[in-house]
């Protein structure tokens, strides 16, 4: 195997390795967030909801389920000065931002504004949809929204590095166009001069004397 072969195969080996690297640090995060939200209770806490749960709690999670878009978000607006609204808001906006950021960073495939929103929506989703059917929290649809705009606001951000990150690469070329060296100029009047002599010299024959 020649030099130019093994410098590609380390190079698709590296790309691997870094692939890899890249998706586990996106699933540590994807458990540190579950964490966060599901399970943040201690874990004696956490026992007692499962060895107490019963299928009364669906119905309790249904009726105390907030359906209604924005009613929450209008809830910390309105009531802002007794509740820890901006806290609230910023979390659950804050926690996503790395989700924007990881998740293209880790493949290419999902470099697209559009997996990124879907692959949060899903994500968010499960995580409501769990809280909706267990004791472990409740479903909020405006938990939804504000997760996903955080994971947007993480993919703005990720494009903004990479466009920043591309600039730094791109060769820098010169501030000022090259001079141009200066043609010599010719002298018509002596090439004229030359072009009428060799005329004369053909066309006219000198009598001998």
């Amino acid at each position: 195997m020649g030099k130019p072969e093994q410098s590609i195969t380390t190079q698709i080996k590296d790309t691997e390795k870094q692939k890899k690297i890249r998706r586990a640090v996106f699933l540590v995060y994807l458990a540190v967030t579950i964490k966060l939200i599901i399970f943040k209770y201690p874990w004696e806490h956490l026992k007692e909801i499962m060895d107490t749960w019963e299928k009364g709690i669906i119905l309790e999670g249904l009726e105390t389920a907030n359906f209604t878009l924005f009613k929450t978000v209008r809830m910390y607006i309105i009531y802002h000065d007794r509740l820890n609204s901006f806290e609230n808001l910023a979390g659950n906006v804050g926690i996503f931002v790395p989700f924007g950021i990881f998740l293209p960073w880790t493949d290419p495939i999902y470099r697209s504004w559009w997996r990124v929103l879907c692959n949060a929506f899903l994500f968010v989703t499960g995580i409501e949809v769990f809280q909706l059917f267990s004791a472990f929290g409740a479903f909020d649809v405006d938990d939804i929204l504000l997760n996903c705009f955080g994971a947007m606001l993480g993919y703005l951000m990720f494009r903004l590095l990479e466009r920043k990150k591309a600039s730094f690469r791109a060769p820098a070329g010169p501030r000022w166009p090259a001079a141009r060296t200066p043609a010599p100029r010719s002298r018509p009047r002596a090439a004229a001069s030359r072009q009428v002599i060799s005329y004369m010299e053909r066309e006219v024959s000198l009598p001998k004397l």
